[in-house]
């Protein structure tokens, strides 16, 4: 069994001048944050600086979000392509498989090739929600696509006029914006925060990191939805068409909550709603064959740190990004849909994350601290607008 690291305490950081913690508290800190995600590629964080009432607030418009009509929650849709993601994607809309191949078997993650699947042409999912057997038009690969099980809202950084992020009618759900804006403010500060003690932990060059983020203008929040499904829709393959004239056999599409997969900004900050094991599992290093272990929340509100591409471009391969995915967690409730036949439903799951990145026109290369003849550069020198479109002309 996997034993994670504990999670820390970054009260010396976020609340130093009310606690009158010594100096070295700071140091102490970056040290074992350092330690963490060098071994194991994320670390957990309480006390990090968003209050708990922003957390509380967002979650409960995240929900009452997802509740909405399909039609209200279209009216906000993200257009795909190779843009940032601004909007809400329905069920499906997503690839993260594609994100990285190298993690998977399917002969069709190379390939360019597209065909459109309409709402009319997917199985049924049996689920509580109203939204697991509903899946607007989306492009996925063929022959076999493997798709995850969930829909999300990305909010952009609110000065992004050339991306904004869709406004959602205020009569819709009052206080949505407000509150996620809010939400927004407080996660990404923490991510400056955490990315200047990173930044210390590493005796980089002052600013050599924190200031290529600009403070966070390329950052992102994207809220997570997983509906309540069954569970045998996450465990193996479902019958999906993909011709839109319906007239070609039927070929088997892979359904996962979420692939593995590694973020590709700096650093990514997710919070969750409960505690315990949901879903999320990180890739076991010490492992060989891509092996995954859940990873729990200990107390409401606590944050994991993910160490992103970015980063791991930045340090020239010393942090490596977390592979990480999400599973099905051990908790299942019993079928409400036909309770005699004996199925089985994986509850739903919420997320929130903010996608720390750089701003588009900073380069992703290795910083020249990082590089050495013993270290040579081992990644290209892509800027972050370019590494973006590379990566999302393939995801929606």
């Amino acid at each position: 069994m996997v034993r994670w690291p504990s999670t820390l305490d970054a009260s010396q950081i976020f609340f130093a001048s009310k606690l009158q913690l010594k100096p070295y508290s700071r140091s102490s800190f970056a040290t074992e944050l350092i330690s963490q995600l060098r071994k194991y590629g994320f670390a957990r964080v309480r006390n990090h600086g968003v209050a708990p009432a922003t957390v509380k607030g967002l979650f409960e418009y995240h929900r009452r979000f997802f509740d909405l009509p399909l039609s209200a929650k279209l009216s906000v849709r993200h257009p795909g392509g190779e843009a940032p993601a601004r909007g809400y994607s329905p069920w499906a809309y997503e690839k993260t498989a594609v994100l990285r191949p190298d993690l998977h078997t399917a002969p069709t993650l190379e390939s360019d090739s597209t065909t459109t699947t309409k709402e009319s042409d997917l199985p049924f999912f049996a689920t509580r929600s109203q939204h697991a057997n509903v899946q607007a038009e989306s492009t996925i690969q063929s022959p076999t696509p493997l798709l995850d099980a969930r829909e999300q809202f990305a909010i952009g950084p609110p000065k992004d006029t050339a991306f904004p992020t869709p406004q959602l009618d205020e009569k819709l759900l009052p206080g949505f914006d407000e509150a996620t804006r809010k939400a927004y403010k407080e996660i990404g500060e923490t991510c400056r925060v955490l990315v200047d003690v990173i930044e210390e932990g590493l005796s980089a060059p002052t600013g050599s990191i924190s200031t290529r983020t600009s403070g966070g203008e390329g950052a992102e929040l994207n809220l997570n939805f997983y509906p309540e499904v069954e569970k045998s829709v996450l465990e193996g393959s479902v019958g999906a068409r993909v011709s839109e004239n319906n007239q070609s056999p039927t070929k088997k599409a892979s359904m996962r909550r979420i692939w593995p997969h590694s973020d590709l900004g700096v650093v990514s900050a997710l919070l969750q709603h409960g505690i315990g094991a949901s879903g999320l599992e990180l890739e076991t290093r010490e492992s060989r064959g891509n092996e995954f272990a859940p990873l729990s929340i200990e107390k409401e509100g606590d944050m994991v740190l993910l160490v992103s591409d970015t980063l791991e471009r930045w340090t020239n391969g010393y942090l490596r990004a977390a592979v990480h995915r999400v599973g099905s967690p051990p908790a299942i409730t019993p079928s409400i849909v036909a309770p005699e036949s004996g199925n089985t439903h994986i509850p739903e799951r919420r997320s929130a994350v903010m996608f720390y990145r750089a701003p588009p026109h900073i380069p992703l290369g290795p910083l020249s601290h990082f590089v050495s003849a013993d270290r040579p550069s081992g990644y290209d020198n892509v800027t972050a607008e370019e590494y973006l479109k590379r990566h999302n002309k393939r995801l929606y």
